[in-house]
């Protein structure tokens, strides 16, 4: 499974599923977070420093949380997205 979003410019978020219940998210190669789907169904997500972020109800609303973090983190000067 390939699921994109987050559009910065013309270039998106890839999420991948790497295994039946974890996704990990990558940003011009650079490492977004990753989700692991829990025994209930939810979904904690966890920040590029593999620091847990809360839950969610759906893999749609972790990976909206964790793509806002990511850009929130690039507009505060924290990480490099603009390729400068």
């Amino acid at each position: 499974m390939g699921v994109t979003s987050a559009i910065e410019g013309y270039e998106e978020i890839r999420w991948s599923q790497v295994e039946d219940s974890f996704f990990v998210g990558s940003f011009r190669g650079n490492f977004v977070g990753y989700i692991d789907q829990n025994s209930d169904g939810s979904f904690t997500c966890y920040d590029r420093m593999s620091r847990p972020q809360g839950e969610s109800g759906s893999l749609d609303e972790a990976i909206s949380s964790l793509n806002d973090l990511y850009f929130s983190d690039a507009s505060e000067g924290e990480l490099n997205v603009a390729g400068r």
